[in-house]
């Protein structure tokens, strides 16, 4: 009978066994140095919400080209964080699904290529720097290989294994229903993926006499029910913003397709493992290429064997060798032609093809130096000689991006030196972030310590100290984070008992002050007001003016996560003519606590004659609304409408 798709004898289960060892000790040395930035944190954001039942999302976050990505990175994430909400525990699920992914690289490669293939392949995988890099985060790109690889071995067994029992087996009919809709949910992950979707129709053709069609009709239905999702939470973005995608095809129609080999050179990076520095350390790519083992260099040998195994697989297997290639190298040469910026962590998905093809191209030269044992010996001592370099080019890298401080876009502050300020703020119950931005989907700090005190602190705010401050009812911790502005509202937070949270050599620290009741307002004086309350619950509760700048004092409702307003506050003399405006960003509702009492301030101009003071909140429209203005209601006590402004009596204290 032939070989099961997953029957092996000990040699092979040896060989499993040995890969899964080596990719687990790469993939788990030193878990805490991982990156935990901004995509991580706002995936981590939407994972926790779904887990937790607070919303289902039928998008995920922005891509860089402003269209909104495919949920399932949220669905899968989910699934962890359902477990426990600690990132530090979901990276390590990531590291242990990567392990996995080997595993099931062997799997498919020992199918359908031969034990030895197999081997090189999925010990390849296992040490690669890159592909171990991209197993060690929150990030849909990292999460997506593994399953991809799984579809395609359904795939190949279903439409394409000669060796298969019984073409009308039902393993087959089972593996022809469940492949097509694994790989679509894979493929969703990530945009870059798309070019791999010609795989099943290629996969399918070549395999078309031994299509089930019950089988594969039952696996259309289920590749729908995949997709729709996203068909219906794109279509509710475009109800909204007709033109989110003319507008990214006409941006990337501006840059003009530009002939590139940027594609070429990062499939050449990981398929050798080497130039990790291009991405780890930019800006210090020699300081950390010093830092590397000498003769690490000597990876880039296996280039020519990667081009020595497309040949000799070719001969040996034509249609899996097509399938490999375009699984390898089709989304490079799509981007040869550049018509959008092209990143290395596009091209994931091709290190597995790559791999297998570099196992073809040893075990062709195996097999042809079987005549000169000492060559064999020589081929074997270079394999394990590059295997033992980018084992310690992959800790001599770690170690660099724990101790160095490393400017964007380079490896990030790591996970391990936020761990310590994030137990010391599991004790406190109301935290605020001091930070230089506020939005959650631009500023990283916001949905890090959203995420990393999700089930301890009763209440995180991230606050931008320059013209914003908060004061919590409670006792409270704040933190000043780098790149937080110094201004009049920093200092508020500041005592004489800092606790420091260095980060890396030559960067900022974390400054962690605790506070047993708010800091009292050494700015203007707030002149109380008869309170008028807005129709989302923000009360007005006083003004100060002072050197033509307007002082509002207010107080907040309950958190509101997308209730992202405007303020407005204008001053008018005696004849009704308006003589000072200032229209600025109200604080987010995602960062409100209920009874909060929030200072904002900004530039109104010269206030001489200033009889009236208005102020108003409203929200600007976007998309196909885009320019218009909607005004909130001010409310009576009884919660109806009574305008859309407070009116304040300037220096008579009325409202």
């Amino acid at each position: 009978m032939a070989r099961s798709v997953f029957q092996a004898d000990l040699r092979d289960m040896a060989g499993l066994l040995l890969v899964v060892i080596l990719a687990a000790a790469m993939r788990f040395s030193r878990a805490d140095v991982v990156e935990y930035f901004h995509d991580d944190a706002m995936l981590a954001t939407m994972a926790l919400e779904l887990a937790d039942g607070l919303r289902f999302p039928l998008t995920g976050i922005l891509s860089s080209t402003g269209i909104p990505n495919p949920p399932v990175s949220v669905y899968a994430l989910a699934l962890p964080f359902a477990i426990s909400s600690s990132p530090a525990f979901v990276i390590q699920v990531i590291m242990a699904w990567n392990v996995l992914g080997v595993a099931l690289l062997w799997f498919l490669a020992r199918r359908f290529c031969g034990r030895r293939i197999a081997l090189i392949a999925s010990v390849l995988y296992a040490i690669n720097p890159w592909a171990v890099l991209f197993s060690r985060k929150i990030w849909a790109q990292e999460v997506h290989t593994p399953i991809i690889l799984f579809g395609l071995l359904l795939l190949l067994y279903g439409f394409h294994d000669s060796r298969a029992e019984r073409p009308r087996s039902r393993s087959v009919a089972l593996a022809q229903c469940l492949s097509l809709p694994v790989l679509l949910f894979a493929f969703q992950f990530h945009f870059a993926a798309g070019p791999l979707l010609v795989l099943i129709p290629a996969a399918v053709w070549m395999g078309r006499e031994r299509i089930r069609f019950r089988a594969f009709i039952a696996g259309l239905i289920l590749s729908l029910t995949v997709v729709l999702p996203y068909f219906i939470g794109l279509s509710e973005t475009l109800a909204v913003d007709p033109a989110r995608i003319s507008d990214a095809l006409e941006r990337s129609a501006g840059r003009g397709p530009e002939v590139s080999f940027a594609s070429i050179t990062a499939i050449a990076r990981l398929a050798s493992g080497a130039g990790l520095e291009s991405w780890l350390a930019p800006d210090q790519a020699a300081e950390l290429s010093a830092a590397y083992p000498p003769m690490h260099a000597l990876s880039l040998v296996l280039l020519p064997a990667l081009l020595i195994g497309v040949g000799a697989a070719f001969r040996r297997a034509r249609q899996f060798t097509i399938i490999l290639s375009l699984w390898a190298f089709l989304p490079s040469l799509i981007l040869i032609a550049e018509w959008t910026p092209v990143y290395i962590h596009y091209f994931i998905p091709s290190i597995p093809a790559l791999a297998i093809l570099m196992g073809y191209g040893g075990d062709f030269l195996w097999r042809r130096a079987a005549r000169w044992p000492l060559l064999q010996y020589a081929l074997w001592l270079t394999f394990a000689l590059i295997l033992v370099l980018q084992v310690l080019q992959w800790h001599a890298a770690l170690n660099f991006v724990e101790e160095h401080h490393i400017s964007y876009p380079g490896f990030t502050t790591p996970l391990a030196k936020l761990l310590p300020l994030q137990d010391e703020l599991a004790r406190a119950e109301d935290v605020v972030i001091l930070a230089g931005g506020m939005a959650w989907n631009l500023h990283h700090e916001v949905a890090v310590w959203d995420t990393l005190l999700w089930d301890a602190a009763a209440c995180v705010r991230t606050i931008v100290p320059d013209g914003y401050a908060v004061f919590p009812r409670k006792a409270f911790a704040a933190v000043i984070a780098p790149g937080a502005p110094s201004s009049l509202a920093t200092d508020l937070y500041r005592h004489e008992n800092a606790k420091d949270f260095p980060t890396r050599r030559g960067g900022e620290e974390y400054v962690l002050y605790q506070w047993p009741a708010a800091p009292n307002w050494p700015g203007a004086e707030i002149v109380p007001i008869e309170p008028g309350v807005f129709g989302n619950g923000v009360r007005l509760t006083g003004y100060g003016l002072d050197d033509e700048i307007v002082f509002l004092e207010w107080q907040l409702p309950a958190r509101q996560v997308g209730a992202d307003f405007q303020y407005s506050a204008q001053l008018y003399d005696a004849d009704g003519e308006r003589v000072g405006q200032l229209d600025a960003r109200f604080w987010h509702g995602r960062h409100w606590c209920a009874g909060d009492r929030l200072l904002t301030w900004g530039p109104i101009g010269a206030n001489a004659g200033a009889v009236t003071l208005k102020v108003a909140l409203y929200r600007l429209g976007i998309g196909k609304d885009a320019g218009q203005i909607e005004n909130l209601d001010l409310l009576d006590a009884q919660g109806n409408p009574k305008g859309q402004s407070v009116d304040i009596a300037v220096g008579h204290h009325e409202a």
